[in-house]
């Protein structure tokens, strides 16, 4: 454990095969026998100071979580990182306590959820409509239209302290997500 990722609950072998796959290039590492499903992703927690520098960190941590332990389609991948950066931002631009934190796991097979946190409880932060020359003002319009096409949904939870999304993995899953969970 360090100070920027905190406790991680990823396997020994899901990181042996992360680690095989930096050194010797994309291959194809399996850690279970070909007739079992898929293991759901890991439990992983990171956090950081309430700096910019942490947005990027965090959000490579993400990339690899979904990249290497979702098996997260690329492009779908892509798109998750502009809504995890929009949330990660926001926390660290208008919150008030010293840390950020990241939370991601698998509430259900083929979904993912993730939760950013700053420790500052206030409304619920609403998607602006900025003027058409504004230089900021667009990320939770950004986060909505991005979570709404990819099928899933979000919002803020503990007096708008947490932001959290819920996405399927592929575009294969059902939408109605809440109802099974």
């Amino acid at each position: 454990m360090n100070s920027l990722t905190g406790p991680t609950t990823m396997s020994v072998g899901n990181l042996a095969a992360v680690g095989q796959q930096r050194r010797n290039g994309p291959q194809q590492v399996s850690t279970t026998p070909a007739s079992l499903p898929p293991a759901e992703p890991s439990k992983i927690a990171a956090a950081g100071a309430r700096e910019a520098h942490v947005v990027p960190r965090l959000r490579r941590i993400g990339a690899a979580w979904l990249r290497h332990m979702c098996r997260m389609p690329e492009e779908r991948v892509e798109d998750v990182l502009i809504v995890l950066s929009e949330l990660l931002t926001n926390a660290v631009l208008h919150g008030k306590g010293h840390s950020v934190s990241y939370l991601s796991w698998s509430p259900r097979p083929g979904w993912i959820r993730f939760e950013i946190s700053d420790e500052t409880e206030a409304s619920d932060p609403q998607p602006q409509d900025p003027a058409p020359m504004a230089e900021s003002g667009r990320g939770l319009l950004l986060v909505s239209m991005f979570v709404k096409e990819m099928g899933g949904e979000w919002g803020y939870s503990n007096h708008g302290a947490t932001a959290w999304c819920c996405l399927p993995i592929d575009d294969d899953q059902p939408v109605s997500w809440r109802r099974a969970l």
